[in-house]
């Protein structure tokens, strides 16, 4: 018998050497020598395959084929399907699909070389039943369509699919429900690598992906350009449903549109999602509601960790759009040595809006991100809800928003900023109670530790706090530096509206408060709140009143083995002032170092402290074994200043201080009104006054009670250690002061 014509092509020993390293290094099993890439012309498989048994047992483990045509392929997969083993098939040819899609039950695996497998928007491409195994390597699969309704529009999968150096484009799957424009995986495994999934589309979710469940690996792959409709518009280029696990590597997620949630990629409410080593940049989600948006990345709820990424110029662009980065919408969210720079989104959440969940920042650097005006809260990453973040080892610079530029804290969240660098962020917001260049925190309990910030704006006409901004609720800061920082009204450093704040072992350095009216250079209490500062150091600041410190009428205000120095109130009257501290309401100094302060305003008051006690509330001060040193005020009290109020002091030095010519009384204390002093223990030395009461100055309607007091040394032209103004009531050790 004649036997039947086959043609025999061998891959050359340079071509398979080099496709054998392609397999080695991409983890594609591949045969074992290229001995084992001889190649058979489907017209002739059948007869190839009747060879010696011996033959045909070893083709079993890899039968290869080679196509020109649709109908040598469309055989070729219809013989593989039917066959026990992996087939493999070479593609010599573009392929242009007529037939209808490929139906994949056999285990294959094709090399298209850079070939396309165009289905002319009439088809998908492949559909692989479960248990089916389709490997797809250098193919350009184009025009992919699914039927109306069903999902993957080149690819459906229920088994295994993978892609390596493969191209995906212009693929759709539409009709209500139609998801994955590119690859539906349902239920399978998906490993795509080194390939270009672009300018595909779905009306439901994933614009190039929608993985069911199952298991899908992206492996140094771009996904570009992709969309999704309105229906609901989720993942603009991947989207996960159900419990699957997704992992997304070393790739390039840009340009993909949704048009609610997801920009980039999507994960469900149980889904587990990793993002590593990736770059997502300029997505755009366009859902108009607060819980849309996630410009990049969108979790509803689910497991996100990015890792080692780059999220860049992503945008939450509806009317109440959040998160241009990442929105994670009541799940748990780690990110960690990631980069999101150049986000944007109109509600909140410029890099990243957390609303309620949990969600942590390790060693990320959220950067020039922007929340809009609707309301516009949070540049870096805003808070909804009763949820919990952490920021730690980060750095969140250049940020900007109406509250919170850089971050913005819920009234029922918790914030830890933990070993971070928060520096040059800016909040525009006009009212009183909006600003916090850095730190925004409406009332919930944030803690700052180990933590510098620097160089934060409040630039609104009436901002406030420019480091952090707390609005009730429960803020600490502790071993912090804020340095730099500056509001337009008041907290240059930290503004504290209501609420309980703790400073402890922190430094506030060179702060200021602006002329709006510019009060408490470094901390401003504002309303009924309490404040606590111990061991810090307050040096630096500027502000009208309180150039270091200010304490609201209906505040209690402590300061503890701290030290208050080298700070400025500018303000020109006679009830501004108070260089170091300015108290208005109840307060108490134990412990302290109040040194070279100044009230340089015209009738500026209180070089070291200005206790000011008119109104319905009269201050009262409590300072227990202080020191004052080197202060300065224009008007009177280079020391201290008690205006009306009653201020009770023991074990107190004052030393070097002194008052100017305007008109320059009480170089160490005044005392201007129906104030009432007590006074036990302690020195008055070496201060002076220009011109009555170089120690100690009473008015005529005071009264100053002094036990085991030291007034010595003191100089002035007048009254050089005391001074009683005709009226006054003053006794010092026991015996009183003649008025002058």
């Amino acid at each position: 018998m004649t036997a039947p014509s086959r043609r025999r092509s061998r891959v050359t020993g340079g071509a398979a050497a080099a496709l054998l390293a392609f397999g080695a290094g991409t983890g594609l099993t591949l045969p074992a020598s290229a001995a084992d890439l001889t190649t058979v012309d489907v017209s002739t498989a059948d007869a190839a395959t009747g060879a010696t048994a011996g033959a045909t047992a070893a083709r079993a483990a890899a039968r290869k084929v080679k196509v020109d045509s649709e109908s040598d392929l469309r055989d070729a997969v219809e013989q593989a399907n039917a066959s026990t083993g992996l087939t493999r098939i070479k593609v010599r040819d573009h392929v242009r699909l007529r037939g209808g899609q490929l139906d994949v039950t056999g285990d294959i695996v094709i090399n298209a070389r850079a070939h396309r497998i165009d289905a002319r928007g009439a088809s998908r491409v492949f559909d692989v039943a479960d248990g089916g195994r389709l490997v797809l390597k250098q193919a350009r699969l184009v025009k992919g369509a699914a039927p109306t309704g069903e999902n993957g529009g080149a690819i459906r999968s229920a088994g295994e699919v993978v892609l390596r150096g493969t191209t995906i484009r212009a693929s759709v799957a539409e009709g209500t429900g139609a998801s994955g424009g590119a690859i539906a995986n349902e239920a399978g495994t998906l490993l795509v690598s080194g390939s270009v999934l672009r300018g595909n589309s779905a009306t439901r979710a994933g614009g190039a992906i929608e993985a069911v469940e199952g298991e899908t690996t992206l492996i140094e792959t771009r996904v570009i350009e992709n969309s999704t409709g309105a229906e609901p518009g989720n993942g603009g280029g991947l989207h996960l449903t159900g419990a699957g696990t997704v992992s997304v590597q070393s790739s390039w997620v840009a340009d993909n549109t949704a048009s609610a949630e997801g920009g980039g990629l999507w994960n469900s409410a149980t889904g587990t999602f990793t993002v590593d080593r990736t770059v997502l940049m300029n997505n755009v989600a366009e859902g108009v509601a607060a819980d849309q948006g996630g410009g990049a990345l969108y979790n509803d709820g689910g497991a996100l960790t990015v890792t080692r990424s780059s999220l860049e110029g992503n945008r939450a662009t509806g009317t109440a759009g959040s998160g241009g980065g990442i929105l994670n919408n009541l799940g748990t969210l780690s990110v960690e040595r990631s980069t999101l720079s150049g986000n944007t989104a109109n509600r909140a959440g410029g890099g990243i809006e957390a609303n309620v969940g949990t969600t942590t920042l390790d060693g990320v650097e959220l950067s020039g991100n922007d929340a809009g005006q609707a309301p516009g809260n949070g540049g870096g990453l805003h808070l909804t809800g009763a949820g919990t973040v952490e920021v730690l080892q980060s750095t969140v610079t250049d940020n900007t928003a109406v509250e919170g530029g850089g971050l913005w804290n819920s009234s029922g969240g918790t914030l830890t900023v933990r070993g971070s660098s928060l520096a040059g962020n800016s909040a525009s917001g006009a009212e009183a109670d909006q600003g916090g260049g850095a730190v925004y925190s409406d009332g919930g309990t944030t803690e700052v530790l180990g933590s510098e910030l620097a160089d934060n704006s409040a630039t609104g006409a009436a901002g406030s706090g420019g480091g952090i901004l707390t609005k009730g609720g429960s803020l600490v800061v502790r071993r912090s530096v804020l340095d730099g920082n500056d509001a337009q009204r008041a907290g240059g450093g930290i503004e504290a509206n209501a609420g309980s704040t703790e400073v402890f072992r922190t430094d506030l350095l060179g702060n200021d408060a602006g002329a709006a009216p510019g009060n408490g250079g470094g901390l401003h209490l504002t309303g009924a709140g309490t404040v606590d500062v111990s061991q810090s150091t307050v040096t630096g600041n500027t502000a009208v009143e309180g150039g270091g410190l200010w304490n609201s009428a209906g505040g209690t205000f402590s300061i503890t083995d701290t030290v208050v120095e080298d700070n400025t109130a500018t303000g020109d009257d006679a009830t501004q002032g108070g260089g170091g501290v300015y108290n208005d309401g109840v307060m108490t100094i134990s412990g302290s170092r109040i040194d070279g302060n100044a009230a340089t305003g015209a009738s500026g008051s209180g070089g070291g402290v200005l206790n000011n006690g008119e109104g319905t509330n009269p201050a009262m001060l409590t300072i227990d074994a202080t020191s004052f040193d080197a202060n300065s005020s224009s008007r009177a009290g280079g020391a201290v200043e008690s205006n009306v109020g009653t201020l009770l002091v023991t074990d107190v030095d004052m030393t070097g201080n002194g008052t100017g010519a305007a008109p320059g009384n009480g170089g160490g204390l005044h005392v201007t009104g129906a104030a009432t002093v007590t006074w036990d223990g302690g020195t008055v030395t070496g201060n002076d006054a220009a011109k009555e009461g170089g120690g100690l100055w009473n008015s005529s309607t005071g009264t100053i009670t002094a036990t085991n007091l030291v007034v010595t040394g003191n100089t002035a032209p007048t009254g050089p250690n005391a001074f009683n103004t005709p009226g006054g009531v003053f006794t010092l050790n026991g015996a009183p002061v003649t008025a002058q």
